[in-house]
């Protein structure tokens, strides 16, 4: 009652001590989904899309059926603040604190991060927003190790959409992808660049292609990651009969 006085006149502040001051007496759902929706909005409190997450996703726990989607929306939000003056390896970071705080249920933390950053990504792709997708695919391949990222990582730079067209570097990010658990989307890719390499190319040029690949993984770029495994694994098959 106090809380919806101090809201009815715009003391947000007021309402978010009451709130919480509720909250420790008993998980009160209304209580929880306002507390989101205050911090969500940044009212009567500095605006903070974790800690309204946290809210809704305990109100989602009590039963607020709403409270799941808005939870849902916070995690882009959050992922949106400063998004361009984060790399790919600060976002998942970030991600991991999020899912951490947010869902300490979580038994599996990488994948739940991973299943957000694809989603989010997925979303800005269908907006044909390619660099932002890439940003959020290179997260979750790169430090997630989450094979359907990959995959779609190695579709934008084959196609180049939102990054510089590279078939050199999208055979990297298929063969990734094919490794952690995405082959049945992005083995016939990986084969089908390797195969037109071997059509189009002498025996010495595809050799010279593949340890330039070797190359790369083994000093890193900020197309492809440092991959000693990699580095090996392509200069050896560089040496292969065609």
């Amino acid at each position: 009652m106090f809380a919806k006085i101090a809201i009815n006149k715009k003391d947000y502040a007021m309402a978010v001590e009451t709130y919480k001051d509720i909250l420790k007496l008993e998980p009160n759902t209304t209580a929880q989904f306002n507390l989101g929706s205050l911090y969500a909005q940044g009212k009567g409190v500095k605006q903070n899309f974790m800690e309204s997450a946290y809210f809704f996703h305990l109100a989602e726990l009590n039963g607020d059926k709403q409270s799941k989607n808005l939870c849902l929306k916070c995690s882009m939000d959050f992922v949106h603040q400063n998004f361009e003056e984060k790399s790919s390896e600060q976002i998942y970071s970030e991600m991991i604190k999020f899912i951490h705080y947010v869902y300490p249920e979580t038994t599996d933390v990488n994948i739940e991060v991973c299943r957000r950053l694809y989603a989010i990504a997925a979303n800005h792709f269908n907006k044909q927003e390619y660099t932002f997708s890439a940003k959020l695919l290179r997260a979750a391949g790169e430090f997630g190790n989450d094979g359907y990222s990959q995959n779609y990582l190695a579709v934008l730079y084959n196609l180049g959409l939102g990054l510089e067209q590279n078939d050199l570097v999208a055979l990297y990010w298929f063969d990734k992808a094919t490794d952690n658990g995405a082959a049945d989307v992005a083995q016939q890719d990986r084969d089908g660049i390797l195969n037109a390499y071997r059509e189009n190319l002498s025996p010495d040029e595809f050799s010279n292609t593949m340890l330039k690949l070797s190359m790369l993984c083994q000093s890193g770029s900020k197309d492809i990651p440092k991959d000693v495994a990699k580095s090996i694994y392509w200069r050896n098959y560089s040496v292969k009969k065609l």
